[in-house]
């Protein structure tokens, strides 16, 4: 296995736990992995969220630098629901 299909794997990896941890569920962000560290990009809705990103990435790669630079940007609208009748 070479180093990029590594990072791949792992990359695999950090996305699913951030899609599928409840303190996330975020499956839009970015993940980038170079030279020990792991960038994490995209918007969240909550800083509360933002900072779990931190947290779900560090947990699962304790020997990594995490770079969290997901945003915050809080829904503007309720979603729309459409009436049938």
């Amino acid at each position: 296995m070479t180093n990029a299909d590594s990072d791949r794997y792992v990359v695999a990896r950090v996305r699913e736990r951030l899609t599928h941890d409840p303190r996330v569920n975020e499956p839009e962000l970015g993940v980038t992995i170079a030279a020990g560290k792991v960038l994490v990009t995209g918007c969240v809705p909550t800083e509360e969220r933002r900072l779990a990103v931190a947290d779900v990435v560090q947990e699962l790669l304790p020997d990594h630098q995490v770079v969290n630079q997901t945003t915050v940007a809080p829904a503007t609208s309720e979603p729309k629901v459409e009436e049938i009748g």
